[in-house]
């Protein structure tokens, strides 16, 4: 195959390489530097590019053939695409009555590449046997040497990178119900959707947001949104955190859920290549009830380092990580993986149905 974009992967001897490709559009005016990671969907690319979580990240699909549905506004789960670039063995033309552009037109004009002909099966061993690596694409024309490579990647860091894609200022979307307050980390379209389906009225509130901010919002529930990066690095925002878990019904998801666990003094930890895609299995501990579940995080908590008071409530079937916790007295829950789907199944969308219960209790009591 004739290349002209080269991924080269960045660790130690044993873990490094280079993969080889094509620009679907024209090739990026410099080296793209980011964690490069591989989500195991069918389906759903474009809601992918379009998840927050993905900031700073170069997404590999292993599944071979995509966009031959094309994009549609209507499938996008946030303001713009917040991925480095993306990365696929076959880009299909669009054959779907509903797209509006081509998966490539889309990425391309919002400044994302897509390097494609790429044998992602290998790619992917490769991330399984080493773990989460560092990866820069580059024009094959213009290889790098060694030191180049590690050049582009010394300034790199995700650091911060929640307040890349939160809301600036706090907005509303209107509703008849009951006032929740969201925090916005990365905050997917589906979880906005998913409570309005339940009537609420959503205040979603920046990251830097402050408890005196959601006092303001004057919220009888608190949504915590999934988001990028590693939760500890936002050990300066558990104050709000702490808040919303002593005064409001909570719920957590995703890196929201990690926050939640940091707040109550736990810890978390890297997993070796995270869980993105649209197949785990995750029990609920209470219940016996297992559900097909979407996901997309890189850290997981750490189950032994629960205070008292919390329990864990879901666990991933695949590999025995904590999946969600419980309060034993506070109307707090958390979901490690997404229940608004967007992509994948719609199994979990429950988990709203029981936060919203909790709230019309809180908000139906005599002394609430």
């Amino acid at each position: 195959m004739s290349a002209d974009g080269v991924l080269e992967l960045v660790g130690r001897a044993e873990e490094g390489g280079r993969f080889l490709g094509r620009w679907l559009a024209e090739s990026p005016p410099s080296p793209v530097v980011g964690e490069v990671v591989f989500n195991t969907a069918m389906t759903g690319y474009q809601e992918i590019c379009t998840d927050p979580s993905y900031a700073g990240q170069i997404v590999v699909l292993t599944y071979p053939l995509v966009g031959s549905y094309g994009a549609a506004a209507a499938w996008t789960e946030s303001r713009a695409p917040a991925l480095k670039a993306l990365v696929v063995h076959r880009a299909e033309r669009a054959s779907h009555g509903g797209a509006m552009t081509e998966l490539s037109d889309y990425l391309s004009r919002r400044g994302i590449p897509v390097l494609t002909g790429v044998d992602t099966r290998a790619l992917t061993r490769r991330l399984r046997d080493c773990g989460t690596l560092l990866g820069v694409l580059h024009p094959a024309s213009e290889p790098l040497e060694a030191a180049a490579v590690q050049e582009a990647i010394r300034g790199f860091s995700l650091r911060g990178i929640v307040d890349t894609v939160t809301t600036p200022e706090a907005y509303v979307v209107d509703g008849d119900g009951p006032t929740i307050a969201v925090v916005d980390y990365g905050l997917k379209t589906g979880i906005v959707t998913e409570l309005q389906r339940r009537g609420f009225r959503i205040v979603v509130l920046p990251a830097t947001a402050t408890a005196a901010d959601l006092d303001a919002a004057a919220p009888e529930g608190v949504v915590l949104s999934n988001g990028p990066g590693d939760p500890a690095d936002l050990l300066d925002r558990l104050p709000l955190v702490r808040h919303a878990v002593a005064q409001h019904p909570t719920l957590g998801i995703c890196l929201g859920h990690q926050v939640v666990a940091l707040a109550a003094g736990g810890r978390t930890y890297p997993l070796k290549f995270g869980h993105h895609g649209s197949n785990h299995p995750v029990q609920d501990v209470k219940t016996g009830r297992i559900d097909i579940t979407s996901h997309n995080h890189g850290y997981a908590v750490d189950a032994a380092s629960l205070p008292d008071g919390y329990r864990v409530r879901f666990t991933n079937l695949n590999d025995h990580t904590v999946e969600g916790l419980e309060h034993e007295h506070l109307p707090v829950l958390t979901v490690q993986h997404h229940p608004e789907a967007g992509p994948g199944p719609h199994d979990a969308s429950h988990i709203f149905d029981e936060f919203a219960q909790r709230v019309h209790e809180r908000g139906a009591a005599p002394n609430a």
